[in-house]
This record gives structure tokens, C-alpha cells and sequence, in this order.
């Protein structure tokens, strides 16, 4: 009775798991990742597999009403971010101050409309990102093509597919609308996300470490309005980190880096993302983060020194939201803050659901 006990709570943070909704984002990257190794171009192809990836995250977002919106917003974000971080991280004085410029814009977006929060959440990150590989304008120009190609290949295929299988595109239950934010809240949430990304980004710099563009984003997407979420969101990040970073790093290890099984396994591991974007957030994270360390050994290679310095820099982001939000938390309904309990999601209501198109 125990086992099963244990089993079942084992399984309950892999609900909901929407298997069908994952396949038809799957497709795109195996194809991208092994057009890019079969050009000699695996750097590329990654890249693409990438936008590709966060892409079809979007697939189970709107945008302004719109069932393809957040799809193409996410691409066009992704496109512009991939060139701009990567001409503009030349200089880190005016990377730093923009990427808090836009967390805090990001920050305010999240107390009114999630799935824009998410779409703007998806720019800000890659622009990041892409300040980490900072360079001049035709290598900017290469990024920017390369993510283009990536978010192009992914919503054609996906807009296929749909049609063919309608009822794998239905949109995915929606939560209640949180309540209008006070002004107090507002502009306490901006300055907080402007000082965890702006904090986390210098303690990365001052020790020199590498992929440090993992501690700005883990920041954004720990911190919440209520303390107690931003504490649970932080430990379950830092979990999922340390699971995925470990799965791969070892598969990869194993496999000897060889580029057939990297691609499956990314296959299987971002299927997983696809399918379990309303399971728990630990499980979520972590295979996005399996998902993540495999496109990047694919297309840079050093996989144990890329997991070693993506758990480091989990672990500072995470550290410096939760110092940032104990430092002026928010609690109680009179603030607008909806707190969670440790380990579980909020229930969503369920919705009816309709066939995309």
C-alpha cells in the first residue's frame, strides 16, 4: 500500500500529460538538428531547434485573442531578440541595463495577462541568451536567421498537422484571470524583477561564469508577487534543474556525444516539455532543462561544463529572487497575491476546448 502510495504521488506530477497537443510540436526538431548535422552545420541547426522548441510552447498559448498568435509572436520575439542581445552584448554596461529594463516590463505584464507575460518572458530570455554569445552584426545577422528558420518551420508544420488532426490542437484549459493589480504591487513587482535579473547577472559576471545567462532567467521565472510562490517555484526550479542537467549530461556521456542518439533523446525530452506544460512545475523544469542541455552539446559540445554552470547559475538566480522577495515581500489577498502550496499547482477550472484553426 505504501508503494503504490508513493507511485501515485510519483505520477500525479506528470498530470496532465498532453500527449496529443505534444505531437504535433514534436516534428520540427529532429528535422532542423539533422538538416543542420547533414550541412555541416550543427551550431545552426541547433539554433533553430531551439526557436523551434520554444515555439511550439506557444502552441498552447493565445495572443490577443488570437489562436495562432502567441506562435508567431513568440517567433518574431525570438528573431529579433537572437539579433539584437547578440550586437548589443558587446556592450555589457547597456546589455545589463536593458535586460532589466525588460524584466521589469516583463514583471508588470504577468500581473495582468499570462500568456503575453509568457511570449514577452520568451524575448527577454533569448535576448539574454543571445548577449552571451555577443558578436558583430553578421554573426548576429546568422542567429537571427537561424531562430527564424527554426519558429518558421515549426508553426508551418504545426498549422499542418492541426488541420489533419484537429482534435490534437485544442487549446488547453485556461485559468482564471488574476485580479487588477494595485498600484503599490505594480510598481514594487517591476522594481524587484529590475533588481533580481540586474543582481544575478553582476554576481555571474564577478566570478566569470560561463552560460551565466541561466541565472537572469531562472530570476524571472522564480519570481512571484507572493513570497511563499516565489520560494516554491525556486525549489522546484533548482529540482528540475539538477534532474534534466543530470539526465542529459550523463546520456550524453554515454552515448559519447554521437549526434543520431543527442537528437533522439532531445526528441523524447522535449516532447515530455510539450506534453507536460500544466504538470508539475519540477517536472516541467526538468525536462526543459534536458531539452535545453542536449540542443546545446549538439550544437557547442562540452556537455559536463555546460550542466555544472547551468545548475550554478539555476542556483543564483534562484538564491537572489528569493533574497529579493524576502526583502519586500507581498502577502495576502489585500495585496492581490494568490500564494500556492509547496508542491502543488493551483487548480485550474476546466474549459471547453475547441479545435485550433
Amino acid at each position: 500500500m505504501a508503494a503504490e502510495t508513493r507511485l501515485h504521488r510519483l505520477l500525479r506530477h506528470w498530470r496532465p500529460f498532453y500527449w496529443r497537443e505534444a505531437a504535433l510540436c514534436l516534428p520540427a526538431m529532429p528535422l532542423l538538428l539533422g538538416g543542420g548535422v547533414l550541412l555541416g552545420l550543427p551550431t545552426e541547426g541547433a539554433m533553430a531547434a531551439g526557436s523551434a522548441f520554444v515555439v511550439g510552447l506557444a502552441a498552447s498559448r493565445d495572443l490577443i485573442g488570437r489562436r495562432w498568435g502567441a506562435m508567431l509572436g513568440t517567433a518574431a520575439g525570438l528573431t529579433l531578440a537572437a539579433f539584437l542581445g547578440t550586437v548589443v552584448g558587446q556592450v555589457p554596461g547597456l546589455l545589463l541595463a536593458t535586460g532589466c529594463l525588460g524584466a521589469a516590463v516583463c514583471a508588470a505584464i504577468a500581473l495582468y495577462e499570462e500568456d503575453l507575460w509568457w511570449v514577452v518572458l520568451q524575448g527577454i530570455i533569448a535576448y539574454l541568451i543571445a548577449g552571451y554569445y555577443a558578436g558583430p552584426t553578421d554573426q548576429a545577422a546568422i542567429r537571427g536567421i537561424s531562430v527564424l528558420i527554426g519558429g518558421a518551420v515549426q508553426i508551418g508544420l504545426v498549422v499542418i498537422l492541426a488541420l489533419i488532426f484537429p482534435k490534437a490542437a485544442a487549446r488547453f484549459p485556461i485559468g482564471p484571470r488574476p485580479p487588477p493589480p494595485g498600484r503599490k504591487l505594480l510598481i514594487s513587482h517591476m522594481a524587484r524583477a529590475a533588481a533580481a535579473v540586474g543582481l544575478s547577472i553582476g554576481f555571474a559576471w564577478a566570478i566569470d561564469l560561463q552560460n551565466w545567462a541561466w541565472a537572469p532567467m531562472t530570476a524571472m521565472i522564480v519570481l512571484k508577487p507572493g513570497l511563499m510562490e516565489t520560494q516554491t517555484r525556486g525549489i522546484q526550479r533548482v529540482a528540475g534543474t539538477l534532474l534534466g542537467c543530470a539526465f542529459a549530461t550523463v546520456y550524453a556521456v554515454e552515448v559519447q556525444s554521437a549526434h543520431p542518439w543527442l537528437i533522439a533523446a532531445a526528441g523524447v525530452t522535449a516532447f515530455a516539455a510539450f506534453a507536460l506544460q500544466q504538470a508539475h512545475f519540477a517536472t516541467l523544469t526538468g525536462a526543459v532543462t534536458a531539452t535545453a542541455v542536449l540542443l546545446v552539446s549538439l550544437g557547442y559540445g562540452g556537455v559536463l561544463a555546460n550542466a555544472e554552470h547551468r545548475i550554478i547559475a539555476t542556483v543564483i538566480g534562484g538564491l537572489t529572487a528569493l533574497i529579493v522577495a524576502r526583502i519586500a515581500p507581498h502577502r495576502g489577498a489585500a495585496n492581490g497575491v494568490q500564494e500556492d502550496r509547496v508542491g502543488e499547482n493551483p487548480a485550474a477550472p476546466k474549459a471547453a476546448t475547441a479545435p485550433a484553426g
